[in-house]
């Protein structure tokens, strides 16, 4: 694999630390802005960088990318979680036998599990029906996490705004209305801290 000029590492490092987090991979737009670029100057540099086999990408929108596995880590395998509904809650998710594999430094360290999104309330955050879902297993939250939430017998991946003793369940697709629990009813299973495309 070639290697990455300073300026196309820089870009390389920004898209990988920006999924960590558990945002969509970065458009035109979130690149120019970070480096002070013009949107062609970004588009020049995520070009260099899928001709050099380190991201790829998803469909014909020049945004759609993802990371390529480069081998710049080693991977580590990842239990996949049958599902988590990201529209209504639905029962709680049980483990399979299927399993897959990423480089460890994706995500960060922890106790992480993959999960596999159903419907589509978190579309707004370009997290679609048969994604993986990466949950970093934790119980506190800050303002604008996205979470793994269970509800009673009941899980789902939203962002949450407490309100005195009641929570409200917040989908970024505008065509889903906020739900509100009791919050003695609602447990933070974690954190998303990243999203695995489906192909």
């Amino acid at each position: 694999m070639e290697s990455l000029t300073d300026i196309q590492r820089a870009v390389y490092d920004y898209t990988r630390q920006v999924l960590k987090q558990g945002q969509p991979f970065p458009s035109l737009r979130d690149i120019a802005n970070h480096f002070g670029f013009q949107h062609t100057t970004a588009r020049f540099h995520l070009k260099a960088l899928e001709k050099k086999g380190f991201i790829k990408q998803r469909s014909q929108r020049i945004s759609a990318y993802t990371l390529a596995d480069n081998g710049d880590a080693n991977p580590q395998s990842f239990d996949l979680i049958a599902r988590i509904p990201a529209g209504a809650p639905l029962p709680v998710f049980d483990e399979t036998r299927e399993s897959f594999q990423v480089t460890t430094d994706f995500f960060g360290g922890g106790d992480i599990l993959g999960i596999r999104v159903t419907g589509d309330s978190m579309s707004g955050d370009s997290i679609a029906e048969g994604d993986i879902a990466m949950i970093k297993r934790q119980q506190e939250a800050n303002k604008g996490d996205i979470l793994a939430l269970r509800i009673e017998d009941e899980i789902t991946l939203k962002r949450i705004r407490q309100e005195a003793d009641k929570v409200h369940l917040l989908p970024s697709n505008p065509e889903h209305s906020i739900r509100v629990v009791p919050a003695r009813q609602l447990e933070i299973l974690g954190k998303l801290v990243g999203i695995i495309r489906k192909v």
